[in-house]
């Protein structure tokens, strides 16, 4: 799989990945969760409605809310489980949780 958590489950990531088409990053959520992110998907956290993080509908996290923690100069194909029924990322699906949680326990 691709570094990123949201889109490295693609097949297609991973030739994008050899190709050098992405750049990788770990960032920090406002709750604390890191995830690594490609740009694209950096850039797209803000297309998510907002229950998809745990909001509100009408409040959303942009890309502005994230904190870079740290860029991934070397990127390289890593190991992870994913969902049969999804296909998402095991890694994705527990920074999510996390997140959730976070964002679901807060006084809104």
């Amino acid at each position: 799989m691709a570094p990123c958590f949201m889109c490295g489950d693609s097949e297609s990531e991973i030739e994008h990945l050899t190709d050098g088409r992405h750049e990788y990053a770990v960032y920090r959520f406002p709750n604390g969760t890191e995830m690594v992110l490609c740009e694209i998907c950096y850039l797209d956290i803000g297309a998510f409605c907002g229950e998809t993080w745990g909001f509100p509908s009408d409040q959303r996290l942009s890309c502005n809310d994230l904190f870079l923690v740290r860029q991934i100069y070397d990127p390289v194909v890593v190991k992870d489980g994913y969902c049969s029924k999804c296909q998402a990322r095991i890694a994705y699906l527990r920074a999510l949780r996390e997140i959730i949680e976070a964002n679901s326990s807060r006084e809104q």
